[in-house]
């Protein structure tokens, strides 16, 4: 894997710092469990918006240009220099601002907003995991069948 070089972390460092701000200046009661990441890849440039998909901050990572292999974009470095990037943050105490929800996810997308990659989550260990959700569900639904179905028993 390659290592991102200290100028790019310290340029996404300062995107999502700066795309914090503008929320927290933009509206003071607001509360946010979604970031959107949309990645140009033959530019190199990053694009950070909050969860009412309102452009927050942009940057140009020139160390991204024209990332493709055989013609197909290739989001794999930038998404693991994001990633890095993020967990500084993290054990920064970054994401305790009041104006994350939990669980925070930060996904990438494309141009329409559909999510091509989950890239961080915090805080969802404090809900029920898809596991417990989906035993919960099944005996709820389990439930619902015996009562419906009594009379045919």
């Amino acid at each position: 894997m390659v290592k991102e070089k200290p100028k790019v972390q310290s340029v996404l460092e300062s995107v999502f710092v700066n795309a914090v701000d503008k929320l927290i200046k933009a509206d003071a009661g607001r509360l946010v469990d979604n970031l959107y990441i949309q990645l140009d890849t033959a530019s190199g440039e990053i694009q950070v918006y909050d969860d009412q998909e309102i452009l927050l901050e942009k940057n140009l990572i020139f160390d991204w240009a024209d990332r493709s292999e055989n013609g197909v974009r290739s989001y794999k470095q930038p998404v693991h220099a994001i990633r890095a990037t993020l967990i500084g943050l993290k054990s920064r105490k970054f994401f305790d601002n009041p104006v994350f929800m939990r669980p925070l996810r930060i996904l990438l997308v494309d141009d329409n907003f559909y999510e091509i990659e989950t890239i961080f989550v915090l805080g969802e260990e404090s809900g029920l995991s898809e596991g417990r959700l989906m035993k919960k569900l099944e005996q709820e639904l389990q439930n619902f069948s015996k009562k419906l179905f009594a009379d045919i028993e």
